[in-house]
């Protein structure tokens, strides 16, 4: 035989309440967004004793501006041209032993100067900002970057670059491009 529970009028509605307050308070706790977009933590500080409050904001993803994603695209297919015909000709066979030797060596600077711009790029990428393309020529080289950048910024990149490579700053151009949708 099934049993039925009934409530009568008091007991029914306290528990209705407690139910009512337990799943508010689940709510509270377990808000999704605060409104503000900003989540803050407090977290102490040993040295001074007292504590720091910590402003997380979230992250946001912003794509590259296209005129830059495709100046790095292409800079990629002609590098890997180059690639392909310095290993054709230092690995053909038929050629001359000079020859091979001489196209090897292009290919080993080739390689050495695209690890160096990636090397580069990383750094740039790790200061902050959004993307950088580097372009080594020679004993110049041009660093183009997808955001409007300040005096400070600029100053920050070259003194980077010039680190990195030797290179003086008179020989560094840095070219900033904004962000348009």
């Amino acid at each position: 035989m099934a049993k039925f529970y009934v409530f009568k009028g008091k007991k029914a509605l306290w528990n209705l309440l407690i139910i009512v307050l337990v799943i508010a308070a689940l709510i509270y706790v377990f808000r999704v967004d605060d409104g503000l977009g900003i989540e803050e933590e407090v977290t102490s500080d040993r040295g001074l004793g007292g504590g720091n409050l910590v402003v997380v904001e979230p992250v946001t993803v912003r794509t590259v501006p296209t005129k830059f994603a495709e100046y790095k695209l292409e800079r990629e297919r002609m590098r890997s041209r180059q690639m392909e015909l310095l290993q054709n000709f230092a690995y053909d066979a038929q050629a001359d032993p000079e020859r091979k030797a001489q196209m090897q060596g292009e290919l080993q600077a080739l390689v050495e100067k695209m690890s160096r711009e990636t090397e580069i790029e990383n750094l740039i990428k790790a200061k902050g900002y959004l993307d950088g393309l580097v372009i080594l020529d020679q004993d110049v080289i041009t660093v183009v970057v997808p955001v409007t950048l300040t005096r400070e910024e600029a100053a920050r990149i070259g003194e980077l670059v010039q680190r990195m490579t030797g290179i003086k700053l008179e020989k560094i151009t840095i070219v900033d491009e904004t962000i348009s949708a």
